[in-house]
């Protein structure tokens, strides 16, 4: 039998919130319906399982997870990411989520996944669990969002453990940075130069 467990859920949606107390009801439920408020909690208490919805009336479900994956006494908690929208299920795996649900929801399925993550040791660790610095994060987001402004598509870019995996290699915050700085160069004007410069960097990259 499942030993009770606290769950953490936070979702401004009150008839979803409403349901999730449902759901648990042998686990102690503690309902936020916004990121300070859940943060404030996360300072103070460690919990079993966060379920977080992403778009939150002052923040984002990433916000949460950010937070939770730089704290060393929250690092390993599992986190359930829920969302309307399908495609931020590469974001939540990316930013630490350990599992990725979309709306509506599936009450088999919420407590079947829940049951699996409370009831693990120690979650397994998925594509953006890590232990990187706030800067490395940072690094590595400003990097993903230039370079799918240059080439319109997401880069070959994972945190995985401590460090970032660039198409496989390992690389530090002084390269992203660098690496954002000339992707942010070739993206900037339009002239034949930089046209130029674009081709050539696509071709240095096939």
């Amino acid at each position: 039998m499942l030993k009770m467990a606290t769950v953490m859920v936070i979702e401004d949606n009150k008839d979803i919130a409403d349901l999730y107390r449902n759901i648990f009801v042998q686990h102690e439920v503690r309902i936020f319906n916004d990121v300070p408020e859940a943060l404030a909690f996360l300072q103070k208490v460690r919990p079993d399982l966060v379920i977080t919805d992403f778009y939150l009336p002052s923040g984002t479900g990433k916000d949460i997870a950010s937070y939770m994956r730089s704290q060393s006494n929250l690092r390993d908690v599992p986190i359930l990411g829920v969302s309307v929208d399908d495609l931020q299920k590469q974001d939540a795996q990316r930013m630490g989520m350990n599992e990725f649900l979309s709306k509506p929801l599936d009450i088999n399925e919420v407590l079947s996944v829940s049951q699996l993550l409370i009831s693990t040791p120690r979650a397994p660790k998925r594509i953006g669990q890590s232990a990187l610095t706030p800067g490395m994060m940072q690094a590595l987001k400003e990097y993903t969002v230039a370079y799918r402004q240059l080439y319109s598509r997401a880069p070959d870019a994972v945190a995985h453990g401590t460090e970032v995996l660039v198409a496989g290699q390992p690389c530090d915050e002084a390269w992203l940075r660098a690496e954002t700085a000339r992707l942010k160069s070739l993206s900037q004007g339009g002239g034949p130069k930089n046209y130029l410069m674009r081709l050539i960097d696509k071709l240095r990259r096939i």
